[in-house]
């Protein structure tokens, strides 16, 4: 028997919160290609390692602003 992975999915409601953005805002990322997502039903599923990628190429880390003063 084999052990089946399934990776973290959030909606887009989920996504918005996360990035304190309103949702038709993380809908238009996903329609325009910069944040890579599946359609489920009338749904969007975006995977965890997706959003952080797309966290951390969009959000500079703070420590790096912090360094560059």
């Amino acid at each position: 028997m084999s052990a089946v992975f399934m990776e973290k999915e959030y909606t887009t409601e989920e996504v918005a919160a996360r990035l304190r953005v309103h949702r038709l805002t993380v809908i238009h990322r996903i329609e325009a290609g910069v944040l890579p997502a599946r359609k489920e039903g009338r749904e969007w599923r975006i995977r965890a390692s997706d959003l952080e990628a797309y966290i951390q190429s969009t959000y500079p880390a703070k420590n790096e602003n912090q360094e560059a003063e």
